[in-house]
């Protein structure tokens, strides 16, 4: 079931709001604070591999939801919030790199 849903996500079968409001800006910022204050933790403890590590282990969801969010916008394309989701997840992915 768990697979079905990532394959759909993968595929960009949601609706475009849903993946760009709701996985890619609500949980993939969450996602990406918990990571970043994990490894700012592992940062100030002495141990800057794994806080290194850390901070980056959200990339792979990150990639993930630029890739959906395209997918369901080309999907979408006579929407209105085609365009601008395709530019603001990738502004967004951006800033994940950098928090």
């Amino acid at each position: 079931m768990i697979a079905r849903g990532i394959a759909s996500l993968w595929r960009g079968e949601p609706p475009l709001a849903t993946i760009f409001w709701e996985y890619a800006i609500a949980w993939g910022t969450l996602l990406n604070l918990v990571c970043t204050g994990v490894a700012l933790t592992l940062f100030i403890s002495g141990r800057p591999l794994p806080g290194l590590i850390m901070h980056f282990a959200a990339l792979p969801f990150n990639a993930f939801m630029v890739v959906s969010v395209y997918r369901a916008a080309a999907r979408e394309h006579s929407s209105p919030l085609a365009n601008f989701a395709r530019v603001g997840v990738v502004v967004w992915f951006i800033v994940m790199l950098v928090i």
